[in-house]
């Protein structure tokens, strides 16, 4: 269950609104989906797999693989390919579900705050609350199911079932980029 609260306490006052919701492995996994650039030694790693793809067709009997040059020996090749195409998309997936089991391993509650002078949020990754000023926004994402408030070492992840409704949460990922992009309060005034 999710709900956007005003605030009640005098302690409060510079708390504008608090949504308040259960992080699930699902959520984990959501962040684990997004698409990023992959880092330089996994592009190698990835090189180098489709390479032993290639030794392992050449290595296979003639039966199999047939006279070089001819359509049995490229479908050889395309299917050890796929093989191991296949295994990446698998190990991947089990590596995802792994994480997200780790980072998540039982639901727990979450809450995300827009406050006067930052937002504040539960990270996906363990039970401590991030507060990010808006010069420290890196990065907000929005997806049909999730908001994520990144920078280089924090991940806020909002599923959209915490607002009350898909329109409320395109409106908040705006109003956040928005906010990211300036002015400061130390850049300097015209």
């Amino acid at each position: 269950m999710a709900f956007a609260s005003q605030p009640s306490r005098d302690f409060d006052g510079g708390l504008l609104e608090r949504y308040t919701y259960t992080l699930t492995r699902a959520d984990a996994l959501a962040y684990l989906r997004l698409k990023r650039e992959a880092p330089g030694w996994a592009k190698v790693l990835f090189g180098l797999w489709f390479m032993l793809g290639g030794v392992v067709s050449g290595l296979l009997p003639d039966r199999v693989n047939g006279p070089p040059g001819s359509w049995q020996s490229v479908w050889a090749f395309l299917a050890v390919i796929a093989v191991q195409f296949a295994l990446l998309l698998l190990a991947r997936a089990v590596w995802r579900r792994w994480r997200a089991w780790r980072m998540v391993p039982t639901p727990r509650r979450a809450e995300f705050e827009i406050w006067i002078d930052c937002v504040a949020g539960t990270e996906i990754d363990s039970d401590d609350c991030a507060y990010l000023s808006p010069e420290l926004i890196g990065q907000v994402r929005d997806t049909p199911t999730h908001l994520f408030i990144l920078n280089h070492n924090t991940r806020i992840v909002v599923p959209v079932r915490a607002f009350g409704s898909a329109q409320e949460a395109t409106r908040m990922a705006q109003q956040l980029r928005e906010l990211a992009a300036g002015p400061y309060y130390f850049d300097p005034q015209d």
